[in-house]
């Protein structure tokens, strides 16, 4: 029945829009694409990101790694997935490194207000201020950033952690922190609303967010919108070495890349930061620019559009599908 239904529901669709390409989110929904392409010759593009094209390699279910080969284009957000992508049986003609976008008007350089402030960090805390957004697991690195918090604490007495998201790792997190006798400059903000998230960049001196590769888990960073969305608010950013993350991050330009499983490089790099107002400024200035000239939405729409063009042109020339 589910399979009549969702028929039903594309043959309605094809005949109200009559479409000429069809764009796919992830691997995940490829068998959109597969049923698409066979029933109305239509071409289809997929995104890829980063952990659903391990799961289409290592998988039994062979339709999201099937519409990944037999996609016209694999629009992978980095260098890193390109090679996944490469990895699944794709073309390396057939795959385009398309960067997401940042919205720049949101995301942007402005004083903190004074309320949401005492409210994320409460009263007693005044500075320095690190960072990180993003879902509390493994990967991301909170732990090796909490970790690195004894040293950071002999330089910088009032620093705090201000941690935004919520996940399964938070109660080790909060044990580690407890641990190793940093609890009370660890603040976890798991409910914080989104219209509140560039306040948070606000408050920051620095974003740190060490993430790390876990393969054996199919766990990776594919990219890193959060750097993209700290630099945009002109802050100074820490990230792991590692996934896609160096498409997000240039070390040395707009921040600093670090061995994501070394406290110790973590800590310098933040010390650098936190130590040099000049060099924060700049990192995070350098950071806005190349946002603003690289990865804004209307970019990313232009890519999009000069690729789903010649994809067309393709299938009106060849009159089949490619492969």
């Amino acid at each position: 029945m589910q399979a009549i239904g969702f028929s039903a529901a594309m043959i309605e669709i094809m005949l109200r829009e009559r479409p000429q390409l069809v764009q796919v989110a992830t691997a995940y929904d490829g068998y959109v694409g597969l049923w698409l392409r066979r029933w109305f010759k239509l071409p289809f593009v997929v995104y890829a990101h980063g952990n659903e094209i391990l799961d289409a390699i290592e998988s039994s279910w062979q339709k999201p790694r099937l519409s990944l080969v037999q996609a016209a284009r694999v629009l992978a957000v980095s260098r890193f997935t390109a090679q996944l992508v490469q990895n699944a049986g794709v073309e390396p003609g057939r795959i385009e490194i398309v960067h997401p976008g940042c919205d720049i008007d949101r995301f942007r350089p402005h004083r903190p207000r004074t309320d949401v402030k005492q409210e994320l960090l409460g009263a007693g805390w005044k500075d320095p201020v690190m960072l990180s957004v993003g879902r509390l697991v493994e990967r991301k690195g909170h732990d090796m950033v909490i970790r690195a918090l004894p040293r950071l604490v002999e330089q910088f007495p009032n620093v705090a952690y201000l941690i935004v998201g919520q996940g399964p790792a938070a109660a080790k997190l909060e044990a580690l922190a407890f641990t190793l006798g940093v609890r009370d400059r660890v603040i976890f903000a798991a409910h914080i609303a989104d219209d509140l998230l560039p306040e948070a960049y606000a408050v920051a001196d620095v974003f740190v967010m060490p993430s790390r590769e876990r393969l054996e888990s199919g766990d990776v960073e594919g990219f890193g919108l959060v750097f993209l969305e700290a630099n945009a608010c002109a802050k100074p950013v820490v990230a792991g070495r590692s996934g896609g993350v160096a498409d997000a991050v240039i070390d040395g330009l707009t921040g600093f890349l670090v061995d994501p499983l070394d406290p110790e490089d973590i800590a310098t790099a933040i010390t650098r930061i936190l130590s040099s107002p000049d060099l924060a400024a700049r990192l995070g200035q350098q950071g806005r620019d190349r946002v603003r000239r690289e990865f804004t939405w209307s970019r990313f729409a232009e890519r999009v559009q000069d690729i789903s063009a010649s994809v067309l042109r393709e299938h009106a020339a060849k009159g089949k599908f490619p492969g």
